[in-house]
């Protein structure tokens, strides 16, 4: 190999090497059929994720007002004869 003829011309085989492997890479990935997830079950999967964390919110929001109220009436009741019914 003549790397005077490779300055001369501006040949460089590191940079065709690379030029190759990205123009592989480009044609692999518009040619490559999508494996992943379609908008639509995205749109789904997001939607039961969702009503799941709905659901778990409503049931901790009435056990919390629940406690809440119980945890009210013993402070309420504290000073009465039986405790305001708290144990």
């Amino acid at each position: 190999m003549n790397h005077a003829i490779d300055r001369m011309t501006g040949w460089n085989p590191d940079l065709t090497l690379a030029t190759t492997w990205i123009r592989a890479r480009i044609d692999a990935a518009r040619t490559e059929e999508d494996g992943g997830f379609s908008t639509v079950e995205m749109v789904i999967g997001i939607a039961i994720l969702i009503a799941i964390l709905v659901a778990v919110a409503v049931i901790l929001s009435g056990a919390l007002t629940t406690k809440a109220t119980t945890v009210g009436n013993c402070i309420t009741g504290a000073n009465s004869t039986n405790n305001g019914g708290c144990s």
